[in-house]
């Protein structure tokens, strides 16, 4: 009896840890955006990401969403896409200044017209203190003021 207790307590076991490795694995193999920044601006090239569905069996996949950065690690566009892969739902360029602080986000909607523009300001830190949300035509909608506080 003990023996049985024993070997099921075991096969318990490589079960739980064979789960852990699968999860570690998995959330390995969908790195982070900084991870994949830290990526391309290690090798200095362009880097771009693709994130495919898949149908349980596997038979079917479709493009979800991409992301390219740049050889500085900069993301500088970014796609989400929907109907099984067949439409784009939207898509962002992002621009950056000198000191590598990210100043525009242009995001286009689905028929890859230009939807919102936000633009970053920073401060002579170089902390970012607000974005400016503008609609398609220009006009400023609204602004986020960022306030950094150590507690």
């Amino acid at each position: 009896m003990g023996l049985a207790v024993f070997c099921v307590i075991e096969k318990s076991m490589k079960h739980f840890i064979f789960t852990v490795v699968a999860l570690l694995l998995s959330v390995m193999a969908f790195a982070e955006k900084a991870e994949r920044s830290a990526m391309a601006k290690s090798r200095g090239e362009r880097l771009t990401v693709k994130e495919w569905k898949t149908t349980p069996d596997g038979k079917n996949k479709w493009i979800d969403h991409t992301e390219v950065y740049n050889e500085k690690g900069q993301l500088v566009e970014e796609a989400e896409y929907g109907d099984f892969g067949r439409h784009l739902v939207w898509r962002a360029e992002f621009t950056y200044n000198a000191q590598g602080q990210l100043i525009i986000e242009v995001v286009y909607n689905e028929r890859n017209k230009v939807s919102k523009v936000r633009k970053y300001e920073y401060d002579s830190s170089g902390v970012c203190t607000r974005r400016l949300n503008y609609n398609a035509n220009g006009t400023l909608n609204s602004y986020r003021q960022f306030e950094y506080s150590f507690e």
